[in-house]
């Protein structure tokens, strides 16, 4: 945070929007060691209030599934407690399993593109066969992901 941040700062808005955006409250700390800098001390009870309201946003079941799809399991500490945890926890962890289903089809058209310039670059017959059997067990394997991406999809809040 910036001096002049620091300076105009309502700490009740700060420790909102913190919590909606799913900050950790620890940022109050680094808040405060920026603020020392000039002279300020930032008011922990207005951040804390207002982190406590934002976080309450925050942690709805909903976001727990944008949460888990953008990868972001960190998260789920932050609403442990809260009442919409237990949704908040399932939409998580279904998200997640889109997250690393969407990661896998990645890697595999990473390989897939390796492979098709291995292919490009055979030397003979029995090489190109070998790299057009890993390709079609890649691609039997990308097949069953979208499957799998579809079914994980149903499960969307």
């Amino acid at each position: 945070m910036s001096a002049s941040q620091c300076q105009v700062a309502d700490w009740y808005r700060v420790g909102q929007t913190d919590g909606a955006n799913g900050v950790a409250e620890s940022r109050l700390a680094d808040y405060a060691e920026d603020c020392a800098k000039v002279g300020i001390r930032p008011d922990a009870l207005a951040y804390r209030r207002g982190w406590d309201v934002g976080l309450a946003q925050f942690c709805q079941p909903a976001n727990g599934w944008r949460q888990g799809v953008q990868g972001q399991a960190s998260k789920e500490s932050l609403c442990a407690g809260r009442p919409d945890f237990p949704q908040f926890s399932r939409n998580l962890q279904n998200g997640l399993a889109v997250y690393r289903t969407n990661e896998q089809i990645r890697r595999n058209n990473d390989e897939i593109a390796r492979l098709q310039k291995r292919l490009e670059k055979a030397a003979n017959d029995g090489e190109r066969n070998a790299i057009r059997r890993e390709l079609s067990a890649i691609d039997r394997e990308q097949f069953r992901l979208r499957l799998q991406l579809g079914q994980q999809q149903l499960l969307a809040p």
